[in-house]
């Protein structure tokens, strides 16, 4: 049981979230952000 699950590196896993997750999740604060501003300004 203890060889199932695959090991991950330390600098892999910051890799992929410097180079993948943080600007993903970025990007879809901005377009949230966008979105709700466009919207606003469809109301007022």
């Amino acid at each position: 049981t203890s060889g199932t699950l695959p090991r991950f590196r330390y600098d892999k896993l910051m890799y992929l979230a410097w180079k993948s997750f943080l600007p993903m999740s970025l990007n879809y604060l901005f377009l949230f952000i966008g979105l709700k501003l466009y919207i606003l300004h469809l109301i007022l």
